[in-house]
């Protein structure tokens, strides 16, 4: 199985959020044609490469039935950034604890918010102080 390292700079360089049709995809796959077996290779292919992608079910072989190239989904870094933590734990409620996930990053709790985080936080504050 091949990587999708296209996909993977792109997203980056989109700072860490992108969309992508299936049919671009299967392309930097190297497939010619999209089937239900080749969703769940781009699904194993954006895993590998450290993304993650939403709505589920766009690559899940069993619920896109008919995948059509002009679909898209949206692909985003698992890089445990709070981006990536809020996404998870809406996707992945069972590999973390949402209430602190949730309360922590979407509702400005400081104190449920890990180092990493505050950090992060503290970055974005200076830096749109900078810009205004």
């Amino acid at each position: 199985m091949e990587q999708t390292p296209g996909t993977a700079a792109r997203c980056r360089a989109d700072g860490g959020l992108t969309e992508a049709s299936l049919g671009e995809l299967r392309e930097e796959l190297g497939y010619r044609k999209l089937g239900r077996w080749v969703l769940a290779e781009i699904a194993e292919a954006l895993q590998a490469t450290g993304l993650g992608y939403f709505p589920p079910e766009r690559l899940d072989p069993d619920q896109n039935t008919e995948p059509r190239q002009n679909q898209t989904v949206w692909i985003y870094c698992r890089d445990g950034g709070p981006r990536a933590r809020v996404i998870d734990a809406v996707l992945r409620p069972q590999e973390c604890d949402v209430r602190a996930v949730l309360d922590g990053i979407g509702g400005g709790n400081l104190a449920a918010l890990g180092p990493q985080d505050r950090l992060e936080l503290i970055r974005q504050i200076v830096n749109a102080g900078n810009n205004g």
